[in-house]
């Protein structure tokens, strides 16, 4: 058990490292953006590569059911974890460091996403109870993204603020000039690398999302193998070692993100790249491995008959996914974060992860 424990260990860490210096790269290449938009896009989609690739590495590791159930499980836990935890870890963090009582919601933003992200989950739900597994869910989840992305563009468009572009810059230089190359190596430090003290540009940037992307894609393969090897050992349902141990370990690059955002006040950001996670986690990170899976396979559907009960466990997590997300949302809806309602949010996760726990 030593083995696979220490591998997701590592393989956790990472990601964790990559995925900082694919936002170095990612926020220089979209660095005319405006708050509120990078978030739930350039923001999301880097941090949410790991699930997206774990996604893939189980379906066509494992493959059928049983491979969808457990990248599933990978998402719908990363889907609750990003709601749940990272809001209200960030609001933790700055209270107790700054000491700030509340943190502030954009009631504009919330609107949009937890609405796009409800009726995601939705649109997953009926998909998964009318059609099964199939290509048209696939593509209905694909397509919901990419009105996402073109509503947000419409609506958030403005053009970014000095103290933005400042921040970025600022970041960006704190990366590159951190420490010497051996301590580069152990932290992973990509973007230190490549760079070596020059001065970030386009070519530069690719370079680093490029092996940043490698390193990522290595991290989750392990991952994947490492969490089934566990379910083995510790005779666990895969399914719910993916959705605790394997769902955490993926939204460790949206906790840093939004971490960073509320530090320094970009508090659209934080609460933006968690909601924008999701979408992009349930329509991207199941769509696209399913629709390649069956195009691959050459069929249409997944069959969902199945001797043991993970069908039923798709579709009762897809449930409680929705039942949990309303509330939180109307939360963050109706107020601004503070430590009470930080710790009730806490509470309802703790909650979530004891009923699938016990489901499986």
């Amino acid at each position: 058990m030593i083995t696979p424990l220490l591998i997701i260990c590592v393989s956790t860490y990472l990601i964790w490292k990559a995925s900082s210096s694919f936002d170095v790269a990612s926020s220089y290449l979209t660095r005319n953006l405006s708050e509120g938009i990078k978030g739930p896009t350039v923001n999301a989609i880097a941090s949410s590569l790991p699930e997206l690739l774990i996604s893939f590495f189980f379906l066509f590791y494992i493959g059928d059911l049983e491979g969808f159930s457990a990248g599933y499980a990978t998402i719908i836990g990363s889907s609750i974890f990003n709601i749940a935890v990272i809001p209200t870890l960030s609001f933790l963090i700055i209270y107790y460091k700054k000491g700030i009582p509340l943190f502030p919601t954009d009631k504009k933003i919330i609107e949009q996403d937890g609405f796009f992200l409800i009726a995601t989950e939705l649109a997953l739900f009926v998909g998964l109870y009318f059609g099964g597994i199939s290509i048209y869910l696939a593509l209905i989840l694909i397509l919901f993204y990419c009105l996402y992305i073109f509503l947000v563009f419409r609506k958030r468009n403005n053009n970014m603020t000095n103290d933005t572009a400042m921040y970025q810059e600022e970041n960006t230089e704190d990366v590159i000039t951190d420490g010497t190359i051996f301590k580069k190596i152990i932290t992973v430090n990509i973007a230190g690398l490549v760079l070596n003290k020059q001065r970030l540009n386009t070519s530069k940037a690719s370079l680093i999302l490029l092996v940043s992307l490698v390193i990522i894609s290595i991290a989750c393969k392990e991952l994947v193998t490492s969490s089934e090897h566990l379910s083995k050992q510790l005779n666990m349902n895969l399914f719910f070692i993916t959705f605790f141990v394997a769902a955490v370990a993926s939204s460790i690059p949206d906790t840093i993100l939004s971490i960073k955002d509320a530090k320094n006040e970009k508090y659209k950001d934080a609460f933006s790249n968690a909601y924008g996670s999701n979408i992009f986690d349930i329509c991207i990170g199941i769509g696209l491995p399913v629709l390649c899976y069956l195009w691959i396979n050459d069929v249409d559907v997944i069959s969902t008959v199945s001797s043991d009960s993970s069908n039923n466990i798709v579709l009762i997590s897809s449930i409680l996914l929705i039942a949990f997300s309303i509330p939180i949302t109307l939360i963050y809806w109706l107020k601004s974060v503070n430590l009470y309602r930080a710790l009730f949010i806490i509470g309802l996760y703790i909650s979530f992860i004891g009923i699938v726990f016990y489901l499986s």
